[in-house]
């Protein structure tokens, strides 16, 4: 009897295995490169499984059944099943997802003495009124007539290039030319140069006075996003990375950065907000 039982049972399992429909895939990047690890789910059985190292899977499915395909910072892939892809491999290619950063609010957080931090950014009294000074005296019209200096034209030296071009103004003139032609056009940058350029700003730049604000990488690079589109630093500056202008152009950006933010109330703050 028990051999019978037995027998039954695995007719039965059999003909379940056999009954189910299978489809076969391969998951990869919109580059054409093989992605593992991919996650595919049938959404009518819940059945999850995994993308081999090769983008490789298999799922049962039937006719109508919706599949999705998952992967960490990559956009998500649907597709209704037909009769087609019983036949053929379901090709599953999957787009790179934009880096968006969800907005928050920002509770400022200063060493202590927030009036001491924001004056750190601020040029010297002395050099702002001496700039001040300066320019104001460049503006100004002379007032006084200057005396020129000249030779009597019984003592002047013959002119022996009389008549003759300038050799020297003109090859000065024509390297002029010849540089504005070559020089290339600033261009807009991007997603992978801006990536690599905020990359570079935090492992070649010092970002002390930013850390020392409490803010931890991800408040660090929403500030980024911020000075790079306000003041296009990655345009400017991906190819020709100065470090000295990109360093200058961040702190007006963090001024102006402040203002933006919906910062907690606080005394600290309020002396920030009126000095600002």
């Amino acid at each position: 009897m028990k051999p019978k039982l037995l027998l039954l049972l695995l007719l039965f399992c059999s003909s379940f295995l056999f009954s189910q429909e299978f489809i076969f895939g391969k998951v990869s990047t919109e580059l054409g490169d093989k992605l593992p690890a991919a996650v595919v789910i049938n959404m009518r059985t819940d059945e999850k499984i995994l993308s081999d190292r090769d983008g490789n899977f298999m799922i049962t499915a039937k006719n109508g059944d919706e599949i999705r395909v998952l992967k960490n910072t990559y956009e998500r892939f649907v597709q209704k099943v037909t009769a087609e892809n019983f036949s053929k491999p379901l090709n599953v290619s999957l787009s790179k997802a934009p880096y968006l950063i969800e907005e928050i609010e920002l509770a400022f957080q200063a060493t202590g003495n927030l009036k001491k931090d924001v004056k750190s950014l601020d040029l010297p009294k002395k050099v702002v009124a001496l700039n001040s000074s300066m320019g104001a005296y460049m503006r100004s019209p002379m007032t006084e007539v200057v005396p020129k200096l000249s030779t009597p034209s019984a003592f002047a030296q013959p002119n022996l290039n009389a008549g003759q071009a300038d050799l020297l103004k003109l090859a000065s003139a024509v390297s002029s030319l010849f540089n504005k032609a070559t020089q290339q056009p600033l261009t807009k940058a991007n997603y992978a140069e801006t990536q690599e350029f905020y990359r570079r700003i935090k492992t070649t730049m010092d970002l002390s006075f930013y850390t020392q604000q409490g803010w931890d990488e991800e408040e660090i690079d929403r500030f980024l996003i911020y000075a790079d589109r306000t003041y296009q630093l990655a345009k400017k500056y991906r190819k020709s990375f100065d470090v000295a202008q990109i360093s200058s152009e961040m702190k007006m950006a963090f001024k102006e950065y402040i203002k933006t933010r919906n910062v907690k109330s606080s005394p600290a703050a309020e002396i920030f907000k009126n000095e600002s």
